[in-house]
């Protein structure tokens, strides 16, 4: 974290000769810049390159303080494919933070400022940044429907991921566990999180840990192995993104497990909408509106956790 007192070098502004040797220094100290690069962006800067057509703007290259490319990274990957030289500006010695205010080759996503933020891999902070927006309109009190809408901004990350820190393993495992279940690793994510603002988290591992592969050892109707069975033979092979439903049907999954209950099969909360009803008496058809389902609860703590599917080498609830 920086510190407010830290005293930086001033940001300066020059305009020189940048040539394939320097971008490849600029390229193996990019590890803050964790955008993906973009080959058509890539191609595009070549064509320029080739035809002669590159001109010196004030968009050029921006580095940190710590001398890691924050901008120009399509032209510095382009320079060194190519081995032209160019004239242009580059800015040094700027705040790590102006990242996420810089318009880039490409659009950057909710995953690249979030893997800015806390170094994990791109594949992981994409996972992580669209479980943070869920969990940010939730918390705004939206109403399930609606819980993937709307634009995080770069800014907004940065607090969300203070208010819901997830480490990098806890992601990778639930990615992990999405594949074998063909469930969302979002949805695995945002359940999780859930879960744990009721119960510890050694307990939730119980249900998490179990499902996937893991529940080929689980007999009978054990939520676990439910859970896994419901999800492959619903999404049929392939990994569903429906990341709110599926964080329900884990949440509930999860409440029978602690409890002991047995359960058939985990069914899709329903949309709202209208249908048609007919009087028995009269036999006339009139049509009826009726309200979504309800986002399922996490059952509070109990005393003890059943041990009708875990048995009695548990964890018990603090």
């Amino acid at each position: 974290m920086i510190e407010k007192n830290e005293i930086h070098p001033p940001v300066r502004t020059e305009i020189t000769k940048v040539t394939r040797e320097t971008c490849a220094e600029w390229m193996k100290n990019r590890t803050c810049n964790r955008v993906p690069l973009k080959r058509s962006n890539i191609d595009k800067f070549k064509s320029i390159l080739r035809s002669g057509q590159f001109r010196t703007t004030h968009q050029g290259f921006a580095l940190d303080w710590h001398g890691c490319l924050i901008d120009g990274q399509h032209r510095a990957a382009a320079i060194i494919e190519t081995g032209v030289t160019v004239t242009a500006q580059i800015t040094y010695n700027l705040n790590p933070d102006t990242f996420a205010a810089i318009d880039g080759g490409r659009v950057r996503t909710a995953g690249d400022f979030v893997a800015q933020i806390t170094e994990m891999k791109q594949s992981n902070s994409n996972v992580y940044a669209a479980a943070l927006k869920i969990l940010s309109n939730r918390s705004a009190g939206l109403h399930w429907t609606r819980w993937t809408t709307g634009k995080v901004t770069a800014e907004q990350l940065r607090e969300l991921v203070t208010k819901w820190p997830v480490r990098e393993e806890r992601i990778f495992s639930m990615v992990r566990k999405g594949k074998q279940c063909h469930s969302s690793a979002t949805g695995l994510t945002v359940a999780h999180q859930i879960i744990t603002e009721e119960w510890p988290e050694e307990v939730a591992n119980l249900f998490f840990d179990g499902i996937g592969e893991a529940s080929r050892e689980f007999l009978g109707r054990d939520p676990r192995a439910i859970y896994t069975n419901t999800m492959i033979n619903v999404n049929r092979g392939v990994i569903s993104r429906d990341s709110v439903q599926q964080s329900a049907q884990a949440i509930k999954a999860f409440n029978a497990l602690v409890v002991g209950e047995s359960i058939g099969t985990l069914k899709k909360m329903k949309m709202g909408g209208v249908k048609n009803v007919i009087d028995r008496r009269t036999g006339e058809e009139t049509r009826q509106q009726y309200l979504a389902d309800r986002f399922p609860e996490v059952v509070p703590p109990t005393l003890s956790v059943s041990e009708m599917w875990l048995g009695s080498d548990i964890v018990k609830p603090r």
